[in-house]
């Protein structure tokens, strides 16, 4: 009965045999004498295959073959029971004696000790095997921590430490019970310690003590800086010591303002130290506040090493430089709040150096002047009435600091009026309130110029705002004792003459070359001189007098084309060119004057200011009606405006002439800046003086044909019709 099993066990046995030789990794052939030594003592050791116990071994192997490596384990696959060391610190390598046990069914990494550029570990591993068989322990080190690589269900690892540097074992645990018998020195956190997971051990030995008055033997001090609209940092401090800890001074070195201290009570800053009253031989503190700036930061002297999180909002951006090890945020002592985050294991002795590189400009993205335009009235007193109206695009700013360049006396804010505020003593800046989305401001302000009696330039005052204008238009209102030249500034400049004005220039020079015909008497160069003298009075003509102009460049054409007529026609046909030519010239004359008063600027009264107030809405009126109510409508001594009033708009004065100028673009560093070059009548007397000097000469050329063109109207004028007609 025991045949058919033990077959099956037996080809069970084979396979699991042959599986393991066909997944392990190829070994090096042993000698024969080792081979034929190990198989006795295998042949010895194992019992017979056809009894129970030998097909009971060959199940089990089987089983454990067709058992995947690993499973029953996901996370944390080993556990370590307890750590002893002995010894004497500070004389040599210390013992220590390790016990734990793999939890998968294969090899594990187990954390041991570190960091491995400060320990030194030569251990060997006591697995369950005999002793005759045991090695050295296959250990290796990877960060900050030493691994034994082992598959041993229960394990003791004997070995010797050798501490260099301040002393400190780092462990990684899990552990359950920590135990130091140890000599010449003591352990800061203790001999007898339990529940430690990646705890540092400080070793002092027994000349330590005045490093301890100093300052604490275990100082682990961990911290964030977070970059925002204000950069504030946290700090988390760890303090232990074999004695009471009393007063501890955490220098301020990277000025910090300390807001709040989380674990300590009665904190308080001296001399740029933080001073923090503990009790008993360990304390844990959250220190919180804010920072100047971010520059160049170093570990606190007394800190082996230190844990820097660095981390920004979306609006700035930080560049991280220096020779500390950037390691996984998801390690940090201090929870993380942004996606940014950088994690930095500074040692004593590194440093790290921040930038920050802010991404937003709140003048660009928040609001923005769609169209300015700004009328300015010159008044004959030297006053600037400005009327400045806005239409701005505005996604979050609540006051604009507006500037008017002259006296505020009049806001509005879609139509509606608003008191005129400003923010302590900056008197010339007004605070415009503002609303988001799209909407329009008015002001208008008073300011003074000085004019010269003769001319000059004159720098117009012009609006300031931290905000950029795409288009900004300025209208220049000029009374009559004012003839502007130029207008500057702006993308083009603006001159007094235009076009039109060269074409009527030209045409009054072509005009003074038919005209002036002195006579033959006169030379060649003199009748140039006086032609060129006619066309320079035509052209002052056209600017003194446009009318007079046009009338007298349609009676030159119509002489020049009735003289033409009178050579080509005879009779009744010369008569009637005549009759055409009259009409002609008069239709021609009303037609240049009406284009020449179109064309003029007229000096209308600009009653834009008394229609917006007259429709002003019912809001507004009763805003009015209630400031009255309260008192608030009387005036100030003089009649200026008083403060927190709700104005009235002013209408602008009248004017004569004006010039427009535009300028894309403005910005505070691009401002627009225009310049008035004018001229008043007082300075043109020389030039009217010799114009109607080169009329008199021109009068005097002309005596002579003048004087036979009178004698010839005054015969014909005189003789009588019966003189006239045939005799009988």
């Amino acid at each position: 009965m025991l045949a058919v099993p033990s077959l099956a066990l037996a080809q069970a046995a084979g396979e699991a045999a042959g599986a393991p030789a066909a997944a392990a990794a190829p070994a090096p052939p042993a000698p024969p004498a080792a081979r034929g030594v190990a198989a006795a003592q295998a042949q010895a050791a194992a019992p017979p295959a056809d009894s129970w116990a030998g097909q009971i071994e060959m199940l089990s192997r089987w089983v454990e073959q067709r058992r995947g490596p690993g499973q029953g384990c996901t996370e944390r696959c080993y556990a370590l029971d307890r750590l002893r060391i002995t010894g004497a610190v500070g004389e040599g390598p210390l013992q220590f004696e390790l016990s734990g046990g793999v939890l998968a069914d294969g090899p594990v990494a187990v954390p041991l000790f570190g960091p491995p550029a400060s320990v030194r570990i030569e251990a060997t591993l006591d697995d369950g095997r005999p002793a005759s068989r045991r090695e050295a322990a296959p250990i290796s080190f990877d960060g900050n921590h030493y691994y034994l690589w082992t598959a041993a269900r229960r394990f003791v690892l004997r070995g010797t430490l050798s501490l260099e540097g301040d002393l400190t074992l780092l462990v990684a645990g899990p552990l359950n019970t920590f135990e130091a018998d140890v000599t010449g020195g003591s352990v800061a956190e203790g001999a007898r310690l339990s529940g430690l997971s990646g705890a540092a051990l400080h070793f002092s030995p027994d000349g330590g003590a005045a490093a301890q008055i100093a300052g604490p033997t275990v100082f682990q001090l961990s911290r964030a800086v977070r970059v925002g609209r204000e950069i504030g940092f946290e700090y988390r401090l760890v303090l232990r010591s074999g004695t009471d800890l009393g007063v501890v001074r955490l220098p301020l070195a990277f000025g910090e303002k300390v807001l709040d201290v989380s674990g300590a009570t009665g904190f308080r800053v001296e001399g740029g130290e933080l001073v923090l009253p503990t009790s008993g031989r360990a304390a844990e503190m959250t220190i919180s506040g804010t920072l100047p700036k971010v520059g160049v930061f170093k570990p606190d002297p007394r800190s082996a090493y230190e844990w820097w999180l660095f981390e920004s909002d979306a609006e700035h951006r930080l560049a991280v430089k220096g020779d500390a090890r950037q390691v996984d945020a998801a390690e940090s002592p201090i929870p993380r709040t942004q996606a940014t985050s950088r994690l930095l294991l500074v040692k004593r002795g590194q440093q790290v150096e921040v930038e920050v590189e802010p991404l937003a400009s709140v003048e660009v993205l928040a609001a923005v002047v769609r169209e300015h335009r700004r009328t300015l009235v010159l008044t004959e007193r030297g006053d600037l009435v400005a009327d400045d109206a806005l239409s701005y695009e505005n996604n979050g700013i609540d006051y604009l600091s507006y500037a008017p360049g002259g006296r505020p006396i009049y806001l509005a804010t879609d139509g509606k009026a608003q008191r005129i505020m400003h923010q302590g003593a900056a008197r010339e800046r007004v605070l415009v309130p503002l609303q988001t989305g799209s909407h329009t401001i008015q002001v208008q302000s008073l300011a003074q110029a000085a004019m010269r009696p003769i001319g000059g330039s004159l720098s117009l005052p012009m609006p300031s705002y931290p905000l950029t204008a795409s288009r900004v238009a300025l209208t220049v209102g000029l009374p009559e004792g004012v003839l502007p030249i130029a207008l500057l500034g702006g993308d083009r400049p603006v001159w007094f003459a235009d076009a039109g004005d060269a074409l009527a220039v030209a045409a009054g020079f072509v005009a003074a070359w038919i005209a002036v015909r002195p006579g033959a008497a006169r030379g060649r160069g003199r009748l140039r001189a006086l032609r060129v003298l006619g066309g320079l009075v035509m052209a002052g003509l056209w600017f003194v007098a446009p009318a007079t102009f046009v009338a007298l460049l349609v009676g030159i054409a119509t002489a020049a084309v009735a003289w033409l007529a009178g050579r080509l026609f005879r009779g009744t046909a010369r008569a009637a060119a005549m009759v055409v030519l009259l009409v002609a010239g008069g239709l021609a004359l009303l037609v240049g004057l009406f284009a020449v008063s179109a064309g003029r600027y007229q000096g209308e009264r600009w009653d834009g200011a008394y229609e917006s107030a007259a429709q002003a809405p019912a809001s507004a009126r009763r805003t009015k009606d209630d400031d009255l109510a309260k008192g608030g409508g009387s005036l100030a001594p003089g009649g200026a405006v008083l403060e927190g009033v709700t104005p009235v708009a002013l209408g602008l004065p009248s004017y004569a002439r004006n010039l427009k100028v535009n300028r894309e673009l403005v910005t505070e560093e691009r401002a627009f800046r225009p310049v008035l070059i004018y001229t008043t009548p007082s300075a043109l007397v020389p030039l009217a003086l010799l114009w109607l000097a080169g009329v008199v000469v021109l009068l005097a050329a002309h005596r002579a044909p003048l004087t036979e063109l009178y004698r010839r109207a005054s015969e014909r004028l005189a003789r009588r019709p019966e003189d006239g007609a045939p005799a009988g």
